[in-house]
């Protein structure tokens, strides 16, 4: 909870960024063709996406831990020519370093896949090395609680600035376990041993009462398996389920914004749960960390630069902090018609129809609009139209592209995308399967506001100080090797120039408010008289 302001000023508990920074790294590797799948003559195109699965921040540096998944689809080494895919996951570890960091501060990290490619190890026909050029962007936050004098000091001129900032009214933290038991789809085989899981977790929804954050999302577990037959061939899997839950967020109150990140700690299936009717199913344990953050905007006039005070010693302090601009949603529907690939049989009846993954490919800011592109894959179960009846499946990719209104969006803010399914269902007539798909899109434009701000003075011994003559003619700068007890207001001050134009000339300086002896700050030469 914020506590109360000296009179004349404005407490605000806000999100600084302490520092932020982007590199890039190369992640390698190796992708074996799984067995019984058969070996690879042409390598037709590869998918790929990236999850960070975990962040740790040390002093000056954070250290990003993720997982690369490729989807590769490619022509077998047979005489058919058949086209198959396969599956791929490579861990990976890397840093960026970020001045200023510490442990306990909060760490937005994303991290975007800018080019990736697969090649045949030589001497080895199924195993292809992997090399992916990661871009690693990390932002380092912390809560800060910030007075802004608001009332212009008595005989000064002050120069002000109406700001908007988003008011941090609350944080909460809170583990949650969720959890579903399910079957293995009827196409696949029974799981005998379980290799590997990879769990993605999406907020949905989010809705604030007072002192709670309710939390409604969708977890994705991916789950590689030995199938349960004599030549133990390795299969698969995707399961997708709902979980609602709440974070006590104390000074959180009905209609204000609340952001929410969510961190997958653990995960772990059993594949051998046995239901009512003795049969085995599976069952999904997940440990997830929920973090959530109330906040609403408060406008404030703040005092950014001070004139003709001889007698007061100003202290500002640099504010920089994500600002919203606007949020908006919209529903695109997509809707394609195609027939079964070879060599799958035609469809009798369609028993399930699922969304595996919702991909944003780009995301364009123009003029109070956002342009989103994307894709949805798809998986079909269905009977085949076969004496045998046997099951099968096939995916689908359905490409959209949408706008989403966002008032005062424009070209190089920061604008952050997500995108669910919230219905999908799918039809057949004859050789052809139609799939149609409801999908919101969530744009969220925010913009870095940073400005100085007065939030400290000290009354001075009054003294009457005639200007130093600057060495200079007017529109240069001088060299001033800062001493003792120096700030930038004062060193301007003796020079006749102002605290702004000091601050136009001495961009280089990383903390203006803690000039140290020794330090060289430029001068700005003023016309005198």
């Amino acid at each position: 909870m914020v506590g109360n302001a000296a009179p004349g000023t404005e407490r605000l508990r806000v999100n600084q960024v302490v520092s932020e920074d982007t590199v890039q790294t190369v992640v390698r590797g190796i992708v074996t063709v799984p067995d019984p799948k058969p070996d690879v003559e042409k390598v037709l195109s590869t998918d790929k996406s990236v999850k960070v699965k975990n962040v740790e921040i040390l002093p000056d540096k954070v250290v990003v831990e993720g997982t690369l998944s490729l989807q590769i689809v490619y022509v077998a080494f047979e005489p058919a020519q058949s086209v198959h895919h396969m599956h791929g996951q490579i861990n990976f570890t890397t840093f960026v370093d970020v001045p200023g960091a510490l442990p306990g501060m909060t760490a937005d990290v994303d991290v975007v896949v800018e080019d990736v490619s697969v090649t045949r190890r030589t001497g080895h026909p199924r195993d292809f090395d992997v090399a992916a050029v990661l871009e690693v962007a990390a932002k380092i936050t912390e809560v800060m609680d910030v007075d802004i004098i608001t009332e212009c000091p008595a005989g000064c001129t002050c120069e002000t600035e109406d700001i908007t900032v988003d008011n941090v009214m609350g944080t909460g933290r809170r583990q949650v376990m969720i959890s579903d038991v399910f079957d293995v789809p009827e196409e696949k085989p029974p799981v005998e041993k379980v290799l590997d899981t990879d769990v993605k977790v999406e907020v949905t929804d989010t809705r604030v009462l007072r002192n709670k954050v309710i939390v409604d999302g969708t977890a994705t577990i991916t789950i590689m398996y030995v199938g349960a037959l004599p030549d133990q061939p390795v299969h698969g899997l995707h399961r997708t389920f709902k979980f609602s839950d709440f974070v006590e967020v104390r000074g959180a109150e009905s209609g204000m914004d609340v952001n929410v990140d969510v961190m997958v700690e653990s995960a772990d299936v059993d594949p051998n749960v046995k239901s009512s009717d003795n049969c085995l199913r599976l069952r999904a344990d997940l440990v997830l960390s929920l973090n959530a953050s109330a906040v609403e905007p408060r406008r404030v006039r703040a005092i950014i630069d001070l004139n003709n005070c001889p007698n007061v010693d100003p202290t500002f302090t640099t504010l920089k902090v994500d600002s919203l601009v606007g949020e908006n949603t919209n529903q695109v529907i997509i809707k394609d018609t195609f027939e079964t690939p070879d060599p799958k049989p035609d469809v009798e009846k369609i028993l399930n129809t699922t969304a595996d993954k919702v991909t944003i490919t780009d995301a364009k800011i123009i003029k109070d609009k956002v342009i989103v592109s994307g894709q949805v894959d798809a998986q079909i179960v269905y009977v085949a139209a076969e004496a045998d009846q046997s099951v099968h499946a096939v995916h689908r990719r359905l490409p959209f592209r949408t706008f989403v209104e966002v008032m005062g969006a424009r070209e190089g803010l920061d604008v952050d995308v997500k995108a669910i399914v919230e219905f999908i269902t799918a039809t057949s007539k004859g050789c052809e399967i139609t799939i149609e798909a409801v999908v919101k899109v969530t744009a969220r434009v925010t913009r870095t506001l940073q400005r100085d701000v007065l939030t400290e003075t000290t009354e001075t011994t009054p003294t009457t100080v005639s200007p130093t003559a600057t060495p200079c003619p007017p529109g240069q700068t001088f060299e001033y090797i800062v001493k003792q007890g120096d700030t930038l207001y004062t060193i301007g001050q003796k020079y006749g120039v102002s605290l702004s134009q000091m601050r136009a000339v001495n961009t280089q300086i990383p903390d203006v408010n803690n000039l140290r002896p020794g330090m060289v700050v430029n001068v700005p030469c003023v016309a005198m008289g």
